[in-house]
């Protein structure tokens, strides 16, 4: 009997040194999903050998862990004689970068035209070909605001609408950006917000006819409550080497429902009043919630950035509207508007065009977004009023033909910041918008 006993001892010893002894030799893989390449191998800590294998894709940052070979997974058991092959993010196939700031920019697909998913929607409401795309946040959505569109596919032709609006509940564009509906007439056609008079457009003597209107293009638009106000530029000439000149700058208003617009009294930029602002984007400012913030350009692709702001309560003032003059001086109304013409101040010099501006939360600086030549660009700032950066190249036109436009938005973006999305124009070989994605460095 004592002897038995002695035997189940020596057994039950045995199981537990040889558990102890397996538990050793084992591994369980930790979640590293997500974290950097150096920071993975901190966590493991040299408990298991690693080799490292890189996959080209969008969907984690560059140099991030985004899984493991053979089929394993965070949480699975592995021998530690076993090698782990973890898997990391390299940049995308075909992505480029021309600048030290950038990590890569990407071409995520086509947002109109016919190899876009929303190419369907667009052709049976009449766009077959159009630019821009101009986004801003209407409630839990985004608007993006379309320019001249032709019911020809991918070119100038067919009926001819001055701009349209395009509605979204996608935010996550690593894939494309999908539209959940147009704003749309009684006959589902594209309904512009207004439409241009769509005079001839004659470059002979402009003095003849002043108040001759080609069309009507949208600059920028915002949100303040229920409200949503569209800013857009009458176009009275378009001039050789890709200038326009503009009549105005006036703004109309809608609601969530995009029932009516209607032109808001008062808020109008005339050319001889106003010539910096025939272009105006307005914007949010994190740092001063009460008021609206505006950057401006004159008609054309020629000018510098003008400044300005109107707090939200006052937004149909036009009187209240502040521009500033450079040295923090900020001035009211028609008065600041007089002294902005006598002595333009620019927080941005020539030459800019197709502005976007919103505050990168990875950078912990404001970001800008504009042609300049034939790139697409960005400059950096602490303040808006800055000083800016010098530029950043993002897209070459020897790459991409006809490009312009390159609109940016808080909205668009993941990592905080550390990559965004821009909305690409192409006047040629194709006049439809693209989607690309930068990462920053």
């Amino acid at each position: 009997m004592k002897k038995t006993i002695n035997t189940i001892l020596v057994l039950l010893l045995s199981i537990t040194l040889f558990g102890c002894q397996d538990e050793v030799d084992t591994y369980q893989i930790p979640d590293l999903i997500g974290e950097t390449i150096n920071d993975a191998k901190l966590i493991i800590n040299g408990e298991i050998r690693t080799e490292t294998s890189f996959v080209e894709t969008n969907e984690y940052l560059p140099n991030t862990v985004i899984g493991f070979r053979n089929d394993l997974e965070v949480g699975d058991v592995i021998k530690k004689n076993e090698t782990l092959d973890i898997q990391v993010a390299a940049n995308p196939k075909g992505s480029w970068s021309y600048s030290d700031m950038i990590q890569y920019v990407h071409e995520i697909g086509w947002i109109t035209g016919p190899d876009s998913d929303n190419f369907d929607m667009l052709r049976d409401s009449g766009a077959g070909g159009t630019d821009l795309g101009i986004p801003i946040k209407v409630g839990d959505k985004m608007m993006l605001l379309y320019g001249d569109t032709f019911s020809a596919v991918g070119t100038h032709s067919g009926i001819w609408n001055s701009n349209f609006i395009a509605l979204s509940e996608d935010f996550d564009l690593k894939d494309g950006l999908t539209f959940s509906e147009l704003v749309t007439n009684d006959r589902n056609m594209i309904l512009p917000f207004v439409q241009g008079a769509h005079n001839k457009n004659e470059m002979d003597d402009e003095s003849s006819n002043p108040n001759r209107e080609v069309t009507k293009i949208p600059t920028g638009g915002i949100t303040i409550g229920n409200d949503v106000y569209i800013f857009y530029m009458s176009v009275r000439v378009w001039i050789p080497g890709a200038e326009w000149r503009v009549n105005y700058n006036q703004v109309v208003k809608t609601d969530l429902n995009f029932t009516s617009f209607t032109e808001v009294n008062g808020l109008t930029w005339t050319e001889e009043e106003a010539f910096n602002f025939g272009q105006i984007y307005p914007f949010e400012n994190p740092h001063d919630t009460d008021n609206i913030y505006f950057v401006s350009i004159p008609g054309g692709r020629s000018g510098g950035v003008a400044l300005s702001r109107v707090n939200k309560s006052d937004f149909e003032e036009f009187e209240e509207y502040e521009y500033y003059l450079g040295n923090e001086i900020w001035v009211k109304g028609s008065n600041g508007l007089a002294q902005y013409k006598a002595n333009p101040h620019y927080i941005i010099d020539p030459s800019c065009s197709e502005l976007s501006i919103m505050y990168n939360e990875y950078l912990g600086k404001w970001m800008t977004v504009f042609l300049r030549g034939y790139e697409i660009v960005m400059v950096t700032s602490d303040s808006l009023i800055g000083e800016w950066s010098n530029p950043e190249t993002i897209v070459r036109g020897t790459e991409y033909s006809g490009l312009y436009g390159g609109f940016i938005h808080p909205e668009y973006v993941d990592y905080d910041g550390q990559k965004f999305y821009i909305q690409l124009s192409r006047w040629t070989p194709f006049y439809q918008t693209q989607l690309l994605e930068i990462v920053l460095k």
